[in-house]
């Protein structure tokens, strides 16, 4: 039986490396999936799109790498958009971060994108109306992506999109779909946080006791 991949836990990191002569772990990806290496790499070379999309990426890093610590992922997502040549932009947005939409929308058309955003309350459907039960108001990921996708934008980004209705969304966008915002409601959609509080001051919130588990 092939081990779980683990590379959290590895001290090896030959994946990084020059030096291939240096021994993988047991749990090693690489060392375990040779059949997926070779798939995969089919896959980049002889699928047309993700071949564009691997072409974009290594035109943004070269360069991002010139000067790394002046690229915010703002101008990431611009950037890649005109390496792309994608001038249609969608937002699928959570109505609590309109602001940030409204801010985003201004960015982009300044920037000579087209921007169509769209809110996770568009169509005002009732928890009842999907058999839901739940006090309240109810999103709906499914019409963003919809409208979106009729709209003919051309890269969709989401803005705070709720744990779920984002993965709702991904699943029924038919444009490439990008993160710019992850909702974080205790940290200022700061997620990354809660993992640097988890290593310090804030560990017994995080880290479970033995005798918890």
């Amino acid at each position: 039986m092939i081990a779980d991949a683990q590379c959290a836990k590895c001290n090896v990191l030959r994946c990084r490396s020059l030096n291939k002569e240096l021994k993988l772990p047991d749990f090693c990806p690489t060392k375990n999936c040779p059949d997926i290496i070779e798939d995969s790499v089919c896959r980049h070379k002889d699928d047309a799109d993700t071949h564009a999309i691997n072409l974009a990426w290594v035109k943004l890093m070269n360069r991002v790498n010139q000067n790394r610590y002046v690229w915010t992922q703002l101008d990431e997502v611009m950037e890649y958009a005109r390496i792309r040549g994608v001038k249609r932009l969608g937002i699928a947005t959570c109505y609590a971060l309109l602001p940030e939409c409204r801010m985003l929308t201004n960015v982009l058309e300044r920037n000579d994108f087209e921007a169509v955003s769209v809110c996770c309350l568009s169509g005002e459907v009732r928890p009842e109306d999907v058999d839901v039960v739940r006090e309240g108001i109810f999103c709906n990921p499914l019409m963003q992506a919809e409208v979106l996708n009729r709209a003919g934008t051309q890269l969709n980004i989401m803005l705070g999109l709720c744990m779920g209705h984002d993965i709702l969304f991904t699943k029924n966008s038919k444009a490439d779909v990008t993160t710019l915002v992850v909702k974080d409601r205790a940290l200022g959609h700061n997620p990354v946080a809660a993992l640097y509080m988890s290593a310090g001051s804030y560990r017994d919130r995080f880290i479970k006791k033995p005798s918890e588990t």
